[in-house]
């Protein structure tokens, strides 16, 4: 079978305060979408009558969507979850939400290259709408 090749890792390139923000991202999935700070959580189902308790987890509401990047002019597909999307609807899109959000905020690998990719196309706009100087 075939092996894919493997993605550049951008965590060598990073700032060390990233660096450190997402290595405490508990789940790995999380540094692949945008998941808004939401982890899985632990805890109990607790029986009505006799109190038994078993483990269980809560997962955070993440689904697959494509959002379109206004900068980038096209569809971005990736795992995102439901308080990450009502996010963008309050930032105004997705453009300004990866802008206005800090770094350290983002906890995820694709976030942080999305960001760099956004920053380059607005300084790409901005350059070639400025007045040059006389």
């Amino acid at each position: 079978h075939r092996t894919r090749p493997r993605r550049a890792s951008m965590s060598t390139e990073l700032a060390p305060a990233v660096r450190r923000a997402l290595a405490r991202v508990v789940q790995g999935k999380a540094r692949r979408g945008l998941f808004a700070g939401k982890h899985i959580k632990f805890g109990n189902n607790v029986s009505e009558d006799g109190g038994n308790k078993t483990r269980r987890r809560w997962l955070p509401n993440a689904q697959k969507k494509r959002v379109y990047s206004e900068l980038l002019e096209e569809m971005i597909p990736m795992r995102v979850t439901a308080h990450a999307l009502r996010c963008m609807d309050k930032a105004g899109g997705l453009d300004e939400y990866i802008l206005r959000t800090r770094d350290q905020d983002l906890k995820s690998v694709f976030a942080l290259e999305l960001k760099e990719r956004l920053k380059a196309a607005k300084s790409a706009i901005d350059s070639a709408t400025a007045p040059s100087a006389p």
